[in-house]
């Protein structure tokens, strides 16, 4: 075997090494963790895990090594939790999530209050104790949920953009409804934390995860320090290998061009 071909075969098995992550990826991996039924029994064992960008439309549960695995969704179960460094824990729902579009490339011409019944996972961002928050993200986009405690039905944080039919002030046709805003100002108050640096940040709000926790951990008195510590960074396997495996392909490119620029100038 000639020395480029001994080369190109090492670089082949580096970069069939940095893509085994995403082939492994679509096999089964259960880790450690936790359901309640709908009777609110705690039942333990081991979950499918498949590190959601989105919420799981279903999971699949197995109660010990030698169990049948089972498949439950949101209305099948209340709640599911799996520990995989950190703690993934999602609460069944079954109920109306608003369908509206809040892209601002695909906005409707006047506000589209729409909904639709859904049986979805959402999941558990923060759990204190004065109120819960939740997230559900599809490939629509991403909403948020609040609840004061496990037995209460979440309820939408109301968020929407849209067109008004006509200019406003002759310049800016878009309009903005934050709704969202109004419930988490009452949730301080009705906790009894509402002060004026907390009225103008809520006011100040965007509907997005970082500001909304920060809201929500005052209202449950969570500390700065133990807010930091709940909600570390979370490594992402799959994402991590893709960026490996590009980089070692351009590597192989780069390298084999510059073999072959060499041995063509001999």
């Amino acid at each position: 075997m000639s020395p480029l071909s001994r080369l190109t075969a090492c670089l082949l098995l580096i970069a069939g090494v940095a893509f085994l992550p995403l082939f492994s990826a679509a096999q089964t991996n259960f880790q450690p963790g936790v359901i309640v039924n709908l009777k609110g029994d705690t039942v333990r064992g081991t979950i499918d895990f498949r590190d959601w960008e989105n919420s799981p439309n279903s999971i699949t549960f197995k109660s010990d090594g030698a169990a049948a695995p089972q498949k439950f969704n949101g209305g099948q179960i209340k709640y599911f939790s799996v520990a995989v460094g950190h703690l993934e824990a999602f609460e069944g729902y079954v109920g109306p999530i608003s369908t509206d579009n809040t892209d601002i490339n695909r906005l409707s011409i006047g506000k589209d209050s729409s909904t639709r019944t859904d049986t979805i996972f959402l999941r558990v961002l923060q759990d204190g104790k004065k109120l819960k928050l939740l997230t559900y993200t599809d490939a629509q986009k991403t909403r948020f949920f609040i609840a004061e405690n496990f037995e209460d039905k979440p309820a939408e944080l109301t968020y929407r953009i849209y067109w008004n039919s006509q200019e406003a002030n002759g310049t800016d046709r878009t309009s903005y409804e934050t709704a969202f805003k109004g419930q988490l100002y009452d949730e301080a108050v009705k906790a009894g934390v509402m002060t004026p640096a907390l009225k103008t940040y809520i006011s100040k709000a965007e509907y997005r995860a970082d500001d909304i926790v920060h809201i929500t951990s005052i209202i449950n008195e969570i500390s700065a320090s133990d807010l930091s510590k709940n909600n570390g960074s979370k490594p992402n396997p799959l994402r991590t290998a893709i960026i490996i495996a590009g980089s070692v392909g351009v590597a192989i490119w780069v390298i084999l061009d510059f073999i072959a620029v060499g041995h063509n100038s001999h």
